[in-house]
């Protein structure tokens, strides 16, 4: 694997979220695509496969000389390792502890934050299903939507473009009956993406 120029230590300051208890999708959407954009993010999700240890002699087999593509592979690995342990917060890092390489402290994460229960994943349709616009401005009302919509996907559930529409069309107050009666009357689907 060739691996980008940039020094691993450099990428901490694109990571500006720290992962807390309630932001997971947000951390991991900016971790992903800083890690990704650099070529990275393969140590991650294991598709960077650590490489033989020791040398391999073609007369006598296995020698006790360690390979420079293992030295640089677990360099860059621990490297990232510590990157990832420098955007967690003191809650988060309790999950990594004891953690050997950055595939196994991603899969912790894994575990624990994208796994969610079914009575966490019941609470969040709840919501989805029952919030109200209330005194909110439009946009910050749209916002709180996608954010359940986001954590719902992020626990793998399904949620279309129209269950979003449908959700935030039945969150608005009385004032919005017309525009409501509109666009649930229109014989194409509209998306969330025209919202401005």
């Amino acid at each position: 694997m060739a691996f980008s120029s940039i020094k691993i230590e450099s990428l901490l300051g694109m990571i500006t979220v720290k992962l807390k208890e309630d932001n997971f999708v947000k951390w991991d959407y900016q971790f992903q695509s800083v890690l990704k954009g650099y070529d990275y993010f393969d140590f991650f999700s294991g598709e960077s496969q650590c490489p033989p240890k020791f040398v391999i002699n073609t007369e006598t087999g296995v020698t006790k000389e360690i390979t420079t593509a293992y030295k640089d592979w677990v360099k860059t690995d621990v490297s990232l390792l510590s990157l990832l342990i420098a955007t967690l917060s003191d809650e988060a890092i309790d999950y990594v502890i004891g953690c050997k390489t950055s595939q196994e402290a991603w899969k912790s994460f894994q575990e624990r934050y994208a796994s969610v229960s079914v009575v966490r994943v019941n609470q969040l349709k709840t919501e989805f299903h029952t919030v109200q616009k209330g005194a909110d401005y439009v946009n910050k009302y749209l916002l709180r939507l996608k954010v359940i919509k986001d954590q719902l996907v992020a626990a793998r559930e399904r949620i279309t473009e129209n269950d979003l529409v449908i959700a935030a069309l039945s969150g608005l107050p009385l004032e919005f009956e017309m525009i409501r009666t509109v666009i649930l009357a229109r014989d194409t689907l509209m998306s969330s993406t025209n919202w401005g």
